[in-house]
């Protein structure tokens, strides 16, 4: 299908562009498969949604139901598996660990894959916090610079006892029975394990709630200004899960879908966004062309 090419700094393949077409009474979206052009119809843009409050709007529109209901189809269709990391529950455990916060995606992918190599040579070696901790502190290539890991006392220490518990864990749990026993290992909290469950398992029982799915449910009104992640994980969870369903998209693929959209856009447009969620009156962001001009506003 056609990608999305904007003149700030948005990667052009992490957004999908659309062609849609509207009747008085519903929308369609079009996107290119290897089966060709296929369609999805969606309701009119002034019908409200009712888990939100919220009208569909346009699918060309930044951040509506619609928008987010188009871009998760498109991505289902082209690429349902993108968010995958690891061929195991022990590689994905690897990589969310040593992503998250504080840790650019492709620096914790660079020492993903430096582990990974370790540890499909000896299963064992990673169960060692020495080892781990030398795997880390050993600077990694990242886009042609040598940049080091963040963190790589603590991230040893979590990733070498995590390893050694999940020799004690079901895998035969249900989704989210395993996301509450990972948050036993060492440095595992709600959102780490729901990223490794939803990676493995392709889950749409759980979310995955770090800063960008916040701002995005926020925009939507489906996250109240006052919740936290720290304090109200089930609750917001179940909001974005409800939400999914609404739009009729599956939840794994819309979490990894908003995550990839909100990171890309500058903090002007985002800010534009949070601030038309407090005031309704004020002028419609679009996904085409003319948001290169939007964020000089």
């Amino acid at each position: 299908m056609t990608k999305l090419s904007i003149d700030f700094a948005v990667d052009p393949y992490s957004m999908h562009f659309m062609h849609t077409a509207m009747n008085p009474s519903n929308q369609r979206v079009f996107a290119r498969s290897g089966a060709g052009l296929i369609e999805r119809e969606l309701p009119p843009p002034d019908q409200v949604l009712d888990v939100t409050g919220m009208q569909w709007g346009l699918a060309e529109e930044l951040c509506s139901p619609a928008y987010w209901a188009a871009q998760a189809w498109m991505w289902e269709v082209e690429e349902p598996d993108h968010y995958k990391l690891g061929r195991s529950l022990e590689e994905e455990v690897m990589a969310c660990l040593l992503g998250g916060y504080g840790i650019p995606a492709e620096v914790g992918l660079a020492a993903f894959e430096r582990l990974r190599k370790v540890n499909a040579s000896d299963p064992n070696a990673l169960k060692d916090e020495q080892t781990v901790r030398a795997l880390l502190e050993k600077p990694l290539r990242v886009k042609g610079r040598s940049v080091r890991y963040r963190f790589a006392n603590q991230k040893a220490r979590y990733l070498a006892g995590s390893f050694r518990g999940l020799a004690g864990i079901d895998r035969n749990l249900s989704d989210r029975e395993l996301r509450d026993t990972l948050t036993d290992l060492p440095g595992i909290g709600p959102k780490t394990a729901s990223w490794i469950v939803r990676n493995w398992r392709g889950s749409d029982c759980v979310s995955i709630l770090d800063i960008h799915i916040m701002r995005a449910g926020q925009i939507l009104r489906i996250f109240p200004f006052e919740w936290t992640a720290e304090r109200h994980y089930l609750q917001l969870e179940e909001e974005f899960l409800r939400f999914a369903r609404a739009i009729s998209v599956r939840a794994s693929i819309l979490d990894s879908v908003m995550w990839i959209n909100m990171r890309q856009l500058p903090n002007q447009i985002v800010c534009k966004l949070m601030q038309a969620d407090r005031e309704p009156s004020m002028t419609t962001v679009r996904s085409d062309t003319s948001l290169a001009n939007a964020a000089q506003l």
